[in-house]
C-alpha cells in the first residue's frame, strides 16, 4: 500500500514537472536598466502597531516614493497620517499619529545579472471546484525563466519626524505622584535617519502559447536605518495647577533615546503602454524600535500612481 501511494505521488510530481516544462514562451522585452525618475505610491490601508502600547495602534493613509533627477542620486519621501487610532475609543480628542520623512540616497554599487525570475501565468479562483472548510480557494500557475535582474546598493539619510499618542498608565515621579493627568501622553520625535538599502528591479515580458502575454514588472526596496532623534514628551490633558515635568516623564518611561528599523517596500515600474495597467499594487512593511516609544511593527497596501522612468 505504501509503495503504491509513493508511486502515485511520484507520478503526479513528474506529470506536474512535465506540464511546467511544456509551457512554450518567448521573451519579448527584458529591461530593468532604467532610471526611476519619479515613483509615487498611495497607501490607503496602513496599520502601525506599537508593541505594549495599545492606545497608539493606528490606521493611516499617506504617500511615499522617490525622485531620481540624476542617475544614482535621488530623493526619498514619505508622509502618513492616521484616520483612526485606538485612543479615540477611550479618550476625547486624543493626539493623532503622523509620520514625515524626507531624505536622499546615493548609489555606490550595483549590477545587472541574468537569474531565475518567476512570472505568474494564471490565477484561478476555486480551481477545479476545490473547497477548504466551505471557503473558496485559488490556484496560481507560474513559470521560472532566465531574465535580467538589476540590483542597486544605496547609502541613504534624511530628516525623520513622528508624532504619536503613547500609553502612560501608572507613570509616577520619584515621590510617587502621577506625572500625567490621564493615562495618555504624546511623543514627538524629530531627528535624522541613516542607513543602507538594496533596490531590486525586474521588468520582463513574455509571450506564451497557452497563456498569452504575461510579465513581471516591479521594484523592491529593502532598507536598514538607524534613527538619531530627540523626543519630546507632553501631556495632552495637562492639569494647569500641576505643571508637567517632561524629564521626570522620560525617566519614568525608561526607553532608549535612539532607534532603528528594517523595512521592505514593493512598487510597480513599467508604464501603462506596455502593461495595459495605469496603476498597480504597492506594499510597505517595517519593524523596529522608536526612541521613547519602543518596539513596533507596521505594514500596509497601496497603489503605484506614477511610474515615470528614463
Amino acid at each position: 500500500m505504501k509503495s503504491n501511494t509513493l508511486a502515485i505521488l511520484l507520478t503526479l510530481l513528474l506529470s506536474l514537472g512535465l506540464k511546467a516544462q511544456n509551457v512554450q514562451y518567448e521573451i519579448t522585452y527584458d529591461n530593468p536598466d532604467f532610471r526611476p525618475f519619479w515613483n509615487l505610491n498611495l497607501s490607503y490601508f496602513d496599520v502601525d502597531v506599537p508593541v505594549l502600547n495599545l492606545d497608539a495602534i493606528n490606521f493611516n493613509a499617506g504617500i511615499w516614493g522617490n525622485v531620481e533627477p540624476v542617475e544614482g542620486i535621488g530623493i526619498d519621501y514619505r508622509y502618513r497620517r492616521s484616520y483612526l487610532t485606538m485612543a479615540q475609543i477611550g479618550y476625547k480628542s486624543p493626539p493623532s499619529f503622523s509620520n514625515f520623512e524626507l531624505g536622499g540616497y546615493f548609489r555606490f554599487a550595483g549590477y545587472t545579472k541574468v537569474k531565475a525570475t518567476p512570472v505568474i501565468l494564471d490565477i484561478e479562483w476555486d480551481a477545479d471546484g476545490n473547497d477548504f472548510n466551505d471557503e473558496r480557494v485559488f490556484a496560481m500557475k507560474s513559470i521560472s525563466i532566465q531574465a535580467k535582474n538589476r540590483r542597486d546598493y544605496l547609502l541613504r539619510a534624511g530628516y525623520y519626524h513622528l508624532s504619536s499618542p503613547i500609553t502612560v498608565d501608572d507613570v509616577t515621579d520619584d515621590n510617587g505622584t502621577d506625572i500625567f493627568a490621564d493615562g495618555l501622553g504624546k511623543a514627538s520625535i524629530n531627528g535624522l535617519y541613516a542607513g543602507l538599502s538594496m533596490r531590486t528591479i525586474r521588468n520582463v515580458f513574455i509571450k506564451t502559447d497557452n497563456f498569452g502575454e504575461q510579465f513581471t514588472s516591479m521594484g523592491r526596496l529593502l532598507y536598514l536605518d538607524a534613527i538619531f532623534a530627540g523626543t519630546s514628551i507632553s501631556d495632552p490633558y495637562e492639569n494647569p495647577t500641576l505643571p508637567f515635568n517632561e524629564e521626570a516623564a522620560k525617566d519614568a518611561i525608561g526607553s532608549l533615546p535612539i532607534g532603528f528599523r528594517i523595512g521592505l517596500s514593493t512598487f510597480q515600474v513599467e508604464k501603462k503602454d506596455r502593461t495595459g495597467k495605469k496603476f498597480g499594487m504597492s506594499t510597505n512593511y517595517e519593524a523596529g524600535y522608536r526612541p521613547y516609544i519602543g518596539w513596533y511593527i507596521s505594514g500596509g497596501l497601496g497603489i503605484t500612481l506614477v511610474k515615470w522612468n528614463k
